[in-house]
């Protein structure tokens, strides 16, 4: 049932816990369910991790917003949840039936408003991608996982994915290709120049993955900049709250989200109209961990930007959320590390199914196989990988390749059959 609604109304529900909420999540967990009161506006609601539809599921009941005018889920953790509808809002609502199929329902309905997405078919291929194996990398060497990632790096990379067996894919350089210190030594973030000393030949290096069957993405985070950025001193107006989440990118202290402005969109501009010229093919953004709505409208401005200069460059973000979704190709996923308790495992399968029922109608990015873990057990790595090539809707990332597990070689025999076997059956 459809409920369009001309001024605010609160309605209440009697309601089943517990309440599955996939808008909330919180970095690398698996918080979508709980008993406890809350009040939240998934609007609003900061995107850390895999944060998804503004929907709410109660036993054999759905809710869900159908369009971005705002709304909030309030539950009194005694059996009452109560929606309150802006003027404007439409409330997406069935009982007795599969939630879940209502999701579906109710994610189609959502995309009619929306335009159709051109294709490309290389967007479903498989990926590598270099962040976990540079995270091993600087555990051996002791230094950071971005000081890791060099020119010779990748080079060293595709040899090792060739020497392997593996077939090539896509290839994205990850955090760290880019410059982040100014001359005097402060810490900048937002220009995205390259690091000329790591990378020397960028452009060739291009071309030489070209040359070796790969296709090039690379990693931005364009929704955030550290004041030092020469955005942020052009345009001091564009800088948002300052991060204060956890990540494994580094010291964040200084770093800002962006406000949504038009300031921002020859900056994009420039940015990305240098890349995608140099040849690069796939860009994964990351970090857009801010207030949802500021998100997805940045994410929008981006995507618009983007496929204004190529349609066909495979735009990937990790906000599964229906409304995101709509500004991106691929969506990933996202991180997970395994722990001694084995949740990882829920994790896996809790992130994949936000996105499966956010986005049925995106490619899913099943990232990353043997999860983001540098340092896995073998036993671990492998039963992660077996149950991400089992999941339906994507492609899986390669990123820590197995011949870092030099004294157990049948970890690499087992991998590389499991992923030749993937590309074998789902390849072009």
């Amino acid at each position: 049932m459809i409920q369009t609604f001309e001024r605010e109304t609160v309605l209440t529900y009697s309601v089943m816990p517990p309440l599955y909420i996939p808008f909330r999540n919180a970095w690398g967990q698996n918080v979508y369910t709980t008993y406890s009161p809350f009040d939240r506006d998934p609007f609003t609601i900061m995107a850390s991790s895999t944060s998804g539809s503004p929907v709410l599921i109660a036993g054999d009941c759905f809710f869900g917003f159908l369009n971005a005018s705002g709304g909030r889920f309030a539950y009194d953790g005694a059996g009452t949840l109560t929606v309150t509808c802006p003027a404007g809002q439409a409330l997406y609502h069935t009982e007795g039936t599969s939630p879940y199929q209502a999701w579906l329902d109710y994610s189609a309905e959502v995309a009619k408003s929306f335009p159709e997405r051109h294709v490309e078919a290389f967007w479903s291929d498989l990926e590598y991608c270099t962040w976990v194996d540079q995270k091993h990398e600087a555990i051996l060497r002791g230094i950071s996982a971005q000081a890791a990632i060099t020119e010779q790096f990748v080079y060293d990379y595709m040899r090792r994915v060739k020497a392997l067996g593996l077939p090539p894919g896509k290839l994205t350089i990850d955090d760290g290709w880019d410059i982040r210190k100014m001359p005097d030594g402060r810490r900048v973030q937002g220009n995205w120049e390259i690091d000329r000393e790591k990378f020397p030949h960028m452009e060739r290096l291009v071309q030489d993955m070209v040359s070796e069957g790969f296709t090039p993405g690379i990693w931005f985070a364009p929704f955030t900049a550290t004041p030092t950025a020469k955005i942020a001193q052009e345009h001091p107006e564009v800088l948002g709250g300052f991060w204060d989440q956890k990540s494994e990118n580094g010291d964040m202290e200084a770093l800002r989200f962006f406000l949504p402005s038009e300031a921002l969109r020859p900056y994009y501009t420039e940015i990305f109209s240098k890349y995608i010229g140099m040849g690069f093919r796939k860009v994964k953004l990351d970090m857009s961990y801010g207030p949802k709505h500021e998100m997805i409208a940045l994410l929008r401005m981006i995507d618009e930007v983007i496929k204004s200069i190529d349609q066909s460059v495979e735009v990937e973000a990790h906000i599964p959320d229906i409304f995101a979704s709509r500004y991106c190709d691929v969506v990933r996923i996202n991180d997970v590390a395994f722990d001694d308790g084995g949740k990882w495992r829920g994790v896996t399968q809790g992130h994949y199914y936000v996105c499966r029922y956010s986005s049925p109608d995106r490619v899913l990015n099943l990232d990353h196989l043997g999860t983001n873990t540098p340092t896995p057990r073998a036993k671990d790595f492998l039963e992660h990988t077996r149950m991400l090539l089992k999941l339906k809707g994507g492609y899986p990332c390669v990123s820590l390749l197995p011949d870092r597990f030099s004294e157990e070689p049948a970890v690499a025999e087992e991998f590389v059959a499991l992923v030749n076997a993937w590309v074998k059956e789902n390849g072009r």
